[in-house]
């Protein structure tokens, strides 16, 4: 009898699905809907989705290996998830970079050349002018997380001329970035940074990080996009920055929670911008191919005994 490989929702075209079946020939390879109820994944030992409910992977008592497509992992962390924490868990991260820089550079411009409210203006076909316009040259943006998405992020902000500031656990240098911190210095970094691009995992040390004692460190007319974690913003105390001036402008493409309640407050606010967690979404040019080269990659590491790529600390969440 086979070995099971089983991809949930699967988001392959028919070509990569026939290149997984060619690097794992021994594999018996399922596709099944995120809606299981655990039943089928009963003999699988390597899973490749998302799960509607993760309690169901309980019933997974084969399962040794977890990919995800999504860099985010939360909901597979938390202890027990697993019918045993030998399971190893992987995600993509590196898939979506690409497309989230991109969004950070375009909600970038348009809070700082008042794209919206010239869209406004055009619609009122009124010829006036909106106020002054900001310019990225010279600018300092901090890039609160430069992992993947934050270093593709500084990649492209490189050719505007700005100073790019990075927050790193570690402190550790980057090639993209003028100077790097660690998270402790983050209040006086704010008091020097144009942009702020929060680029975070949800872990612990990030949940509320960016509350109303944090936000009051921003240097007055600063912009902030988040486009990690919602949970790492506190809303009630964006909102209060941004009704005091002290931030001139939010784009947000997670929010805590989501989606963002009808009645929120920010939706009726002219300087945010906000998107329903689409910035780095599956459909985009090229990332269901690099999601699928990741896999592939993976997979062949796995079948050769050799460590797997993306590995996930649970403990951490990321």
């Amino acid at each position: 009898m086979k070995p099971v490989l089983t991809i949930v929702n699967s988001p392959f075209t028919t070509p990569l699905l026939e290149e997984v079946k060619a690097v794992a020939p021994e594999y018996e390879v399922r596709t099944v809907p995120p809606r299981t109820d655990g039943a089928d994944l009963a003999d699988t030992e390597i899973l490749f989705g998302l799960v509607k409910d993760p309690s169901v992977l309980q019933k997974a008592v084969k399962l040794r290996w977890h990919q995800t497509p999504s860099a985010g992992v939360d909901p597979y962390c938390s202890p027990g998830v697993y019918h045993t924490e030998e399971v190893v868990l992987t995600n993509s991260s590196g898939a979506y970079g690409i497309g989230i820089a991109e969004h950070l550079v375009t909600m970038t411009l348009v809070l700082l050349r008042r794209v919206r409210e010239y869209d406004r203006k055009q619609q009122a076909r009124d010829w006036s002018a909106a106020g002054p316009l900001r310019s990225l040259y010279g600018a300092t943006v901090l890039i609160v997380g430069l992992g993947d998405i934050g270093g593709e992020f500084a990649a492209r902000l490189r050719p505007f001329g700005c100073r790019i500031i990075g927050v790193r656990r570690s402190g550790a240098a980057h090639p993209l970035a003028d100077e790097t911190i660690t998270p402790d210095h983050l209040p006086h970094a704010l008091g020097r940074a144009d942009v702020v691009a929060l680029c975070l995992p949800e872990t612990t040390e990030t949940k509320r990080l960016f509350d109303r004692q944090m936000l009051a460190h921003c240097k007055r007319g600063a912009v902030l996009l988040n486009v990690g974690r919602g949970s790492a913003l506190e809303l009630g105390a964006l909102k209060e920055a941004l009704d005091d001036g002290l931030l001139s402008g939010a784009a947000l493409d997670v929010t805590d929670p989501e989606p963002l309640p009808q009645d929120n407050p920010l939706w009726d606010m002219q300087q945010v911008f906000i998107t329903p967690h689409m910035s780095g979404g599956n459909s985009l040019d090229g990332n269901v191919q690099r999601i699928g080269r990741l896999f592939l990659d993976n997979l062949a590491r796995y079948r050769a005994g050799e460590p797997l790529h993306q590995v996930v600390d649970r403990k951490a969440g990321y």
